[in-house]
């Protein structure tokens, strides 16, 4: 970037480092010359047109196109480099055709746009897709700076967020996807959808085009991988990946500009004159199947079939953007169209007058911006799009007929252009009615409609969407760095501080925290190695070691029978001391008629939820939700959370249950008594490791350290935390060894 730009960008967002970009394709075609050298030229469109809204320069990763000879790669790079900072990822034509036609357009398009059953499938085109992604992430890493953003475009680069982050934690990426994201039904047919949904969740700012395609996303976290969601985004690992809505813009000066050039305005003449006393619609779509160009061919030829008046003074121009042209479902397709446009031509049309006029080419935008300026409407029937940036384009050329908008309800465009007139394209009857009462509004309606549209298009532009989420993604990285309270506990340090200690203490949580969360509690044994591992520190003379459980008596006491330790059940109701087999009952005693209350309710919300079961204990009524359906599965344990505090009980929330009890007792009440009679024996060292539910400063005080470590979720009343029950067991296990050794080189007494 160069000084000026740069102002320009930290003006607009804040961000003053460098902007990194990276997308499937470089926007610059290369060519070799006869004289051996190579020349290159800049492209437009899609991506280019959107982020030249940012005015700005910024540094540009992707495939050149082709697959390019190891001597040549040099002059090449230092070539876009220094005409376009762009630079270059080199891939083999096998990994470039298999990464990009293979699974991005074989399997995620079709998926994307609600087509599963077009599916191409296999691992050879996914590890492509892997290793293309990975190339990618390997050329940005090497030149990442602290503090530059990278900005992910795009279905083609889904798996990049997180292997950059493997190579640099550090790195601040944001990703935005430019098509649909689908309904979690959808894409949960997806053989590999866990990897692509922890591919992006490694962002700090994921953007989509509408709320529809981001709340897709958020269900698809939920029911899929499991995440705890918010509207505005994901809690993920110990960060919130915030989940933006961004819908993209153009850039509406280019085409005030290109209206007011003498050819463009020439050729609006001649236009004007070529179908004078005719009423146009304009269609501009790529000749692919999303874009609904069969069903808004059918359409005509409905309107045709019931307004027989418009015959001879109506013309459709449908320009067909070649796509695809190599695949044979596109072929198809095109056949398709050819037909349709040959029949209604055939049954409608006369000498001198075609009522469909095709066009199966690309075309050059001062012609595109002539055809937008002379359409009385402009008729889009995508029956999936991810935005459609042709109605933008169609409402900014319109300086004088105040042309109507007709527009699919099925593209992202249409939750932004309220004052379009909205069709199901799957409705030729619909569609052929509101193309026939568009025609027909009146001048003041048209006017209205269009000020409505124009004044969100020059609003809502390319800059706008650029600039608002390069602000947002600065914003998201520095707030993701602020929300990570908690030091990651350095294992090493509290070896250190437990070699070193006289007399240590050690509080563990059991489920989440020895033992990963179980479908079914009752697998949810304790392994042989952790049991070994208490076995070594209980039997230490210079250890003491509980478990607090929401757990049974029964069960607590035949998993660990014959080791000592203490154990504490349901959630501190019963506590056993590391020497004692009797438990000691930490309440008094109660009448258990509230059982009679909750039992019928537990029962009530078990059958209304499927894949959830209660647990009775003693003391202890356990609802469990973690097999049902995660989102309704978290509005019954609200709705029932809701009926408990209505009653005089103490409410326990877990991680998916919820737990009820008829007094309020702390687990802390037993451990004070064995804290208070450890301390003048010398206790140096206490951990907390889980949900214990016990805080540090309830406990008394004394000269020692304290390590209170929450284990998953972060919690704000920890100091530490480690990620799962494996770091835990690893710390556990070194924890052992010391003791281990401590005990062999005891002298005997």
């Amino acid at each position: 970037m160069n000084e000026s730009d740069n102002n320009n960008l930290e003006n607009e967002t804040g961000f003053s480092g460098r902007l990194i970009v990276v997308s499937n394709r470089l926007p610059v075609s290369i060519k070799k010359e006869s004289n051996g050298k190579w020349s290159s030229k800049m492209s437009s469109g899609g991506l280019v047109a959107a982020l030249s809204g940012l005015k700005s320069n910024f540094i540009w990763v992707g495939w050149i196109g082709t697959e390019i000879e190891e001597e040549d790669r040099q002059e090449i790079k230092d070539l876009l480099w220094k005409d376009y900072s762009c630079i270059p990822v080199f891939l083999s034509e096998k990994v470039a055709n298999e990464h990009y036609n293979g699974f991005s357009n074989g399997v995620l398009w079709p998926l994307f746009h609600y087509l599963p059953g077009d599916l191409d499938y296999d691992d050879r085109i996914w590890n492509s897709y892997v290793e293309a992604n990975e190339q990618f992430s390997s050329v940005v890493a090497e030149i990442l700076k602290p503090d530059d953003l990278v900005w992910v475009h795009d279905y083609h680069m889904m798996l990049f967020p997180e292997i950059l982050k493997q190579k640099k934690p550090e790195a601040r990426i944001g990703f935005f996807l430019h098509i649909p994201f689908p309904s979690s039904e959808i894409f949960r047919v997806l053989p590999c959808r866990k990897e692509i949904l922890l591919g992006i969740l490694n962002c700090c700012l994921i953007g989509f085009h509408t709320y529809d395609y981001a709340r897709h996303f958020l269900k698809s976290c939920t029911r899929i991988v499991g995440l705890e969601t918010a509207p505005n985004g994901v809690y993920f690992k110990d960060r919130f990946v915030q989940v933006g809505v961004f819908p993209v813009g153009i850039d509406p000066d280019k085409f005030f500009e290109s209206l007011k050039t003498s050819q463009v305005q020439n050729r609006v003449k001649e236009l004007k004159e070529s179908f004078e006393g005719t009423k146009v619609l304009i269609g501009i779509d790529r000749l692919d199947y999303i874009k609904g160009i069969p069903q808004k061919l059918q359409a005509i030829e409905r309107l045709f079939q019931k307004y027989p008046e418009w015959k001879g003074k109506l013309v459709l121009i449908q320009v067909a953007v070649p796509s695809r042209q190599d695949v044979e479902e596109y072929q198809k397709l095109k056949k398709e169209v050819e037909e349709l446009v040959g029949r209604i031509n055939g049954l409608y049309g006369s000498i001198g007058y075609s009522p469909i006029h095709y066009l199966f080419q690309s075309v050059e935008p001062s012609e595109l911006t002539a055809l937008y300026n002379i359409s009385d409407a402009a008729l889009i029937t995508s029956i999936r799009d991810g935005m459609n940036l042709v109605a933008q384009e169609y409402i900014v050329c319109q300086t004088e007929n105040n042309g109507v908008l007709i527009l699919s309800e099925f593209t992202g465009a249409a939750q932004s252009l309220s004052g379009a007139v909205m069709i199901n394209p799957w409705n030729t009857e619909e569609v052929a009615d509101s193309i026939h009462n568009a025609l027909l509004m009146s001048p003041e309606e048209r006017e209205e409609k269009h000020q409505m549209l124009l004044k969100y298009v020059t609003k809502h532009t390319a800059s706008h969407w650029g600039l608002g989420f390069v602000k947002e993604l600065n914003k998201a990285s520095s707030n993701a760095d602020k929300m990570v309270t908690l030091q990651k506990l350095d294992i090493e340090t509290v070896v250190d501080i437990y070699k070193q200690s006289k007399r240590r203490l050690l509080i563990f949580a059991y489920d989440g925290t020895l033992i990963p969360y179980n479908n079914v509690p009752q697998l949810s044994r304790p392994s042989q190695e952790l049991l070994n591992n208490f076995d070594t520190l209980s039997n230490d003379p210079k250890t003491d070691v509980y478990i607090l459980s929401g757990r049974d008596k029964k069960t607590l006491s035949e998993w660990f029978n014959g080791i000592h330790i203490g154990l504490s059940a349901e959630y501190g109701c019963f506590f056993k001391l590391p020497e004692s087999t009797e438990w000691e009952q930490q309440v008094p005693s109660m009448d258990l008629s509230w059982k009679e209350t909750i039992r019928p309710l537990f029962k009530y919300f078990t059958l209304r939820t499927p894949g959830s079961f209660f647990e009775e204990k003693e003391m202890l009524f356990t609802w469990h939700y973690r097999n049902a359906d995660p989102i309704f599965g978290s509005i019954q344990a609200r709705e029932l959370h809701l009926h408990l505090d209505n009653l005089p009980l103490d409410v326990i929330v877990g991680d998916k249950t919820l737990g009820v009890r008829s007094y309020n007792i702390n687990p802390l009440s037993s451990m004070k008594k064995v804290i208070t009679d450890t301390i003048p024996k010398g206790l140096d060292l206490i951990l907390l490791i889980g949900d214990t539910h016990i805080h540090p400063s309830e406990l008394p005080t004394f000269d020692g350290k304290i390590f209170n470590i929450s284990v998953g979720k972060k919690s704000v009343k920890d100091s530490y935390h480690l990620s799962d029950p494996t770091e835990v067991n690893y710390l556990l296990n070194r924890l052992e060894k010391i003791s281990q050794d401590e005990s062999a080189s005891a002298p005997d007494n």
